[in-house]
């Protein structure tokens, strides 16, 4: 097992980046291996979702421990794990706004709109079924155009 945390590499290294991001960055007192949070970057596609699991098997070990004091010296695991619990819930809200998934809007330009319609592998839009159906003069044969019955104004569709 190996604690490892390099400033310099914050760029091009994932272990590191997470570390920064859940506060893991103290040689003295490491609170997970390399390994484990290279694990959580397996499970999760963006570094603040693997951090997001770290910091909450960070709040599962402190929430084991009990809560003690001697004299005036206190050392609460609780609100050091409910503290991480937080932190893991922050960091899935960023996970999800800066993480793998964007938002997408099209049919912003003119030729976004028209590439959209014109895409023969693309799902019509349910508000567009129908929606050029035109039965004037003449009514549709049968209930689809209707929706009471002519002879006793109950509803039928």
């Amino acid at each position: 097992m190996t604690w490892t945390y390099d400033v310099t590499s914050l760029g091009t290294n994932t272990v590191a980046q997470v570390r920064f991001t859940i506060g893991d960055t103290l040689q003295k007192d490491p609170q997970l291996q390399d390994e484990e949070i290279a694990f959580a970057l397996q499970m999760r596609s963006s570094i603040y979702g693997a951090s997001a699991d770290c910091c909450r098997a960070i709040a599962a070990q402190l929430a084991r421990q009990a809560d003690s004091s001697q004299g005036p010296q206190r050392t609460t695991y609780s609100s050091k794990s409910r503290a991480y619990a937080a932190r893991a819930s922050q960091l899935d809200n960023l996970a999800v706004t800066r993480g793998s998934v964007m938002p997408f809007a099209g049919g912003i330009s003119v030729a976004d709109k028209v590439a959209q319609e014109t895409d023969t592998d693309r799902v019509s839009p349910q508000f567009q079924i129908g929606l050029e159906d035109n039965y004037l003069p003449v009514s549709p044969a049968g209930n689809e155009g209707t929706t009471q019955a002519s002879n006793t104004g109950e509803n039928v569709g």
